[in-house]
């Protein structure tokens, strides 16, 4: 079952005009999840491949809860602590700039993060160094701060994050995002875009088994095709078959 829900402030992958924001099995399991973990003040990782919806559920869970005190996080590669400290000073809008001294800085980041309780999401957080790693814990295991911490990773990536033996005894939830099945992709579609809710449900169907296999991401690009298609021609309905070729030249669906 699917929830459709009004246009949302959450970013569309190509910032697609026309689509809608559902809310899947998907995301009512990771919304699930999300609350277990702040009524806890725990630390959770979700994961899923690449396109799967990691960051758009993110946006979407904090959106629904907006009284939810959320800082996002998107470290650079290779990131050091201190990284990690400049970015949530921002997020924090403390001012000035973070003091160069860390324990000087942890106060004020500790001192900040007392109340109200706040959620901390790191995305991308398989590229964290060991030593971020550390730094996190450091926050999560320190009784002062109020935070819930949310790690997003990739699943290729997802082994460098066991590895640490410091989230291994600490992440209360590992929690993949699944791609959407074909029996629910055949609600979502329609749902998500205006431009599918004419399409016959066994050319869905092949498409998915051709080519995204539940993935939105590769949906999303194809929708766009179809947007960039009837935008150029706006009397000649889309083939949503011929477009896919443009994503995928070896794909040729019969």
């Amino acid at each position: 079952m699917t929830d459709p829900v009004a246009p949302s402030g959450a970013p569309h992958y190509l910032n697609l005009p026309g689509a809608r924001t559902v809310t899947t099995q998907t995301v009512r399991a990771a919304a699930r999840t999300l609350d277990e973990a702040l009524h806890e003040q725990s630390m959770i990782c979700m994961t899923a491949d690449a396109g799967v919806g990691k960051t758009f559920t993110l946006h979407l869970l904090c959106e629904t809860r907006p009284d939810l005190p959320v800082l996002r996080l998107l470290p650079r590669p290779q990131a050091r602590p201190d990284d990690l400290r400049a970015s949530l000073h921002r997020a924090l809008n403390l001012p000035g700039p973070p003091p160069q001294d860390p324990g000087i800085c942890d106060d004020y980041l500790r001192h900040a993060l007392r109340q109200p309780r706040r959620l901390i999401a790191v995305d991308e957080a398989h590229q964290l160094s060991s030593s971020c790693i550390e730094y996190l814990r450091y926050l999560h295991d320190d009784p002062a701060p109020q935070v819930t911490l949310l790690l997003l990773a990739a699943w290729p990536r997802l082994k460098a994050l066991r590895s640490q033996p410091t989230l291994i005894s600490r992440v209360t939830t590992w929690h993949r995002l699944e791609p959407l099945q074909t029996d629910e992709l055949l609600t979502v579609l329609p749902a998500f875009h205006p431009l599918w809710q004419d399409v016959p449900t066994p050319l869905i169907a092949r498409l998915d088994a051709l080519w995204a296999h539940g993935n939105f991401r590769r949906w999303a690009a194809l929708t766009h095709q179809m947007h960039t298609s009837l935008r150029r021609h706006p009397h000649q309905q889309p083939d949503p078959a011929t477009l896919l070729h443009r994503l995928n030249p070896r794909t040729h669906p019969a």
